[in-house]
């Protein structure tokens, strides 16, 4: 603080001012049927609420990822509701999926915030948040995930480039997004980043076959973040939207078992050695790290030689853990 800010009273910090401070900017919560708080059925419809889940901090965005069985043959509908400890807000509905069909709905917005397609963005901080579910027919529900941001974020640089200990490549094939034979190889980022995840997870998926299963028709793209885990968890991966503050995470989450799919965003130079001069969002797939570096395979080269590169742990940490909050997909070998 500059010249004149808060003081220290009696030689003793604010114990309110350092916790805020020193708190996550973000959190991650998986939830099972030991958080459902109320079951009924009607007209065949079942309808799952959970708990009232108190966050570890303010939050001004929520993301949810619905974790799925291999078989699917029913229909899924995702809600959240927000509060303040005294009031609630109204539903908001973040994605309906089923075996044949995955659907975004129409802007909705009051005065507690607005989905924004996959991510509800809120206009005052909420502490509180509960789901709901709509389910009918053959849904293997294995977790329901909430990510949020903190409504002060703070990106500490320090702590967020911190690298994992040791080295680690994973083997993936790659694919340039530029090589798919269609008027959308522009913006297929997300389902090409992660058909090399499920690939070098085992998983023999067609890529062709993952842009169809996570095309949002309402919104008319390919990333979006519910639709993209889901679809990955029915192939056999636990899947998760995500959020990291530390490269050091890597070391947890990015193994032979595990690995991450990053959303980036960064302006022209500031990602030595990008695929692409700038992007205002980007889906990439860290495969490793190893001496300062970020291993990344980059579906925006041009070439299927182009895409396996190494980041600079710095810009690669502003890029993602700054720029767009850590937010990415986490799969796993189940």
């Amino acid at each position: 603080m500059g010249a004149g800010g808060s003081r220290f009273k009696s030689g003793c910090p604010d114990f309110f001012m350092i916790s805020a401070l020193f708190s996550a900017p973000v959190f991650n919560h998986i939830h099972t049927s030991a958080d459902v708080e109320q079951r009924s059925v009607a007209d065949d419809i079942r309808t799952v609420l959970s708990r009232a889940q108190k966050a570890p901090f303010p939050f001004s965005s929520l993301v949810l990822s619905a974790n799925l069985g291999v078989f699917f043959d029913g229909c899924l509908l995702v809600e959240v509701q927000v509060g303040d400890g005294k009031n609630w807000s109204p539903f908001f509905k973040l994605g309906m999926l089923s075996e044949t069909f995955q659907q975004s709905f129409p802007e909705q917005s009051d005065e507690w915030g607005h989905v924004e397609v996959d991510e509800l963005v809120l206009k005052k901080p909420a502490t509180y948040y509960r789901f709901r579910l709509r389910l009918e027919g053959e849904v293997p529900l294995r977790g329901i995930g909430v990510c949020g941001v903190h409504t002060s974020f703070c990106y500490r640089e320090k702590k967020a480039t911190r690298m994992p200990r040791g080295s680690f490549a994973a083997e993936v094939w790659p694919l340039s997004q530029r090589e798919f034979f269609s008027p959308d190889k522009d913006r297929i980022c997300s389902p090409t980043s992660l058909c090399m995840a499920l690939r070098a997870l085992g998983r023999n998926t067609a890529w062709g076959t993952v842009l169809q299963n996570v095309y949002d028709s309402a919104a008319d793209i390919y990333g979006n973040w519910f639709f993209n885990t889901a679809y990955a968890s029915q192939q056999g991966v636990d899947a998760y939207v995500w959020r990291f503050e530390s490269l050091r995470e890597l070391e947890t989450h990015c193994t032979k078992d595990s690995l991450v799919v990053a959303s980036v965003a960064y302006q022209e130079g500031e990602l030595p050695n990008a695929a692409q001069a700038q992007t205002a969002g980007h889906l990439v797939l860290i495969r490793g790290y190893q001496d300062g570096k970020i291993l990344v395979a980059d579906p925006a080269g041009q070439t299927a030689a182009e895409v396996l590169r190494a980041y600079d742990a710095q810009p690669f940490a502003r890029a993602w853990l700054k720029n767009k909050k850590g937010a990415a997909y986490l799969l796993r070998k189940r």
